[in-house]
């Protein structure tokens, strides 16, 4: 899973109470339905995939991080897409110094999932053209579908999942809190926890798909559609 990187924009609105914290064990902030659920949208923006001719087949075996890997012969062919999960959150925070309660909530969740980069390598060893690297292009190109569609997918998912989500606290919903920094702490706990089941659900479908393609006997098949492999 590469990095995700986690910004939280918080907007406080409180004021300072006098004398020791307070005491927010036990304690309730008041409801308010009206205010509609939470504001949260999933993105996946378009990204270019870029088809490299500049590696060799020697340099293609060091290149980590592709979706196809040859069994007991040359890697020919690689598809190398760099996956991103992030999101933003808005938080807000009051505190009622008379009543000694603080209360949060989310205004807003924007997540993320736009790849970093979608590339595919053509071994330089094939000229541009040729039987072998019209192949191998193709494969890949069956890999990149496979990222792209499930992607896609994914974002759905967790569309759907934020919308059915009851640990997210909107703003009509607000939860009780010590300060800011425990209902920032809180707030990306319970988006982690709607969010990480439907990205593990992503990968492990994308392995199992790609692997479908990438059996002996689909490579045999496409060996077999020309004479000049190295």
């Amino acid at each position: 899973m590469s990095p995700r990187p986690v910004l939280l924009i918080a907007s406080l609105a409180c004021l300072a109470a006098c004398g020791r914290a307070p005491d927010w064990t036990g304690a309730t902030c008041p409801r308010d339905e009206s205010k509609g659920p939470l504001d949260f949208s999933v993105t996946v923006s378009p990204v270019e995939t870029v088809v490299r001719r500049d590696v060799d087949l020697a340099g293609l075996a060091h290149i980590q991080g592709g979706s196809e890997h040859a069994d007991g012969g040359k890697t020919q062919g690689l598809t190398v897409v760099e996956h991103r999960l992030g999101y933003k959150t808005g938080v807000a925070v009051t505190t009622n110094p008379f009543r000694r309660q603080t209360c949060a909530w989310m205004t807003s969740l924007k997540v993320d999932m736009t790849p970093g980069q979608v590339v595919i390598y053509v071994p330089s060893d094939y000229a541009e053209g040729s039987c072998e690297a019209r192949e191998i292009l193709a494969h890949e190109r069956q890999h990149e579908e496979i990222h792209r569609r499930l992607l896609d997918k994914a974002a759905a998912d967790m569309r759907a999942a934020l919308a059915n989500a009851n640990r997210l606290p909107a703003p009509g919903t607000p939860v009780p809190v010590a300060d800011r920094n425990e209902a920032e702490r809180r707030f990306e706990k319970n988006v982690d926890e709607v969010l990480d089941p439907v990205y593990e659900d992503f990968k492990n479908a994308l392995a199992r798909e790609q692997a479908e393609i990438d059996t002996p006997q689909n490579y045999r098949l496409v060996t077999q559609r020309c004479d000049a492999w190295k």
